[in-house]
């Protein structure tokens, strides 16, 4: 094992079998299978996936999820303490765009059991969905709905995201575009002020820590894009030779041999806000390289 300390978390590399990762959300068939083709051609993994103490997997479902369809025996992973009051569970919320009116909305939810009830502000919306268990919202413009189903349709967390999924689907049969966006941009003034006439927000329900681990632990999973995990740091560019995890080799080996590899690179930290490879990390990182590579990489701030 390789360990980093960070002021808030210890992220700890190994080498987990991938038959005992635990994934805790469906898949999106057209990443997967986007995956699945750039793994078969990658000489290297570049960056571990995120998973707790029991091998669920927070972040990275669908690269565990190509390695399982590869054949791949292991995978290399970074282990974080899930209940570390640092490590944040967020929620997708459903963004539609030219979408119907109202009164087709209120239809679509009711041929799924659910009922429909209007607040007066965004405020009370927010209240709502912490106090009434599996509840869901609606932000359309200056109104404001919650949802709710009976529990015979919604009885714990992975039924509830389920028929959120199912009046996705419906409202996509009618031609509505879908957009998956984090909770917190609601919060966001001018993002909020940007909605046009025709969109409108599916607020989805708020579940914990817990209710991934148990349910999980039970071999359940989640509609896709159900949670996102915000960590507060993160390892990249481990740069893994792929083919290792298909040797006929003890875990205890690999791991080892894992370890050793890591051991000889150098590790940068980077504070949050870093643009690395085009993507924008809003955790800190640390940044693995060997030697001679240190010269030729470029961050930005």
């Amino acid at each position: 094992m390789f360990c980093i300390e960070t002021d808030k978390l210890m992220l700890q590399l190994e080498v987990v079998a991938v038959r005992h990762l635990l994934a805790h959300e469906r898949i999106l068939p057209n990443v997967a299978n986007r995956l699945i083709m750039e793994f078969k051609n990658w000489a290297s993994l570049q960056n571990p996936i995120i998973v707790d103490e029991n091998n669920i997997v927070l972040d990275g479902n669908h690269r565990a999820h190509a390695f399982k369809e590869l054949r791949f025996k292991y995978m290399p992973v970074c282990k974080i303490d899930y209940f570390n009051t640092s490590a944040k569970l967020r929620y997708w919320y459903r963004l539609f765009e030219n979408f119907p009116d109202f009164e087709k909305l209120t239809a679509i939810i009711q041929s799924h059991g659910g009922r429909i009830r209007r607040v007066e502000t965004r405020e009370k919306l927010d209240l709502a969905l912490s106090e009434e268990t599996f509840s869901c919202g609606i932000h359309k413009q200056d109104f404001f709905a919650v949802f709710t189903f009976p529990g015979d349709i919604v009885h714990d967390a992975i039924s509830a995201y389920e028929v959120v999924r199912k009046i996705e689907e419906t409202l996509a049969g009618e031609g509505v575009d879908l957009k998956y966006i984090p909770c917190q941009a609601t919060r966001e003034e001018d993002f909020c002020d940007g909605l046009k006439a025709d969109a409108c927000i599916i607020c989805t329900p708020k579940i914990t820590k817990e209710m991934i681990v148990d349910a999980s632990r039970q071999r359940q999973v989640f509609a896709p894009k159900t949670t996102r995990h915000l960590i507060p740091a993160r390892p990249l560019n481990v740069n893994v030779p792929s083919l290792w995890f298909k040797d006929e080799v003890s875990l205890a080996d690999i791991n080892e041999r894992f370890k050793q590899f890591l051991e000889a690179k150098q590790v940068k930290r980077f504070a949050p806000g870093q643009i690395i490879n085009g993507r924008y990390y809003e955790e800190e990182l640390f940044v693995f390289y060997s030697p001679e590579e240190g010269s030729r990489r470029h961050y930005q701030g």
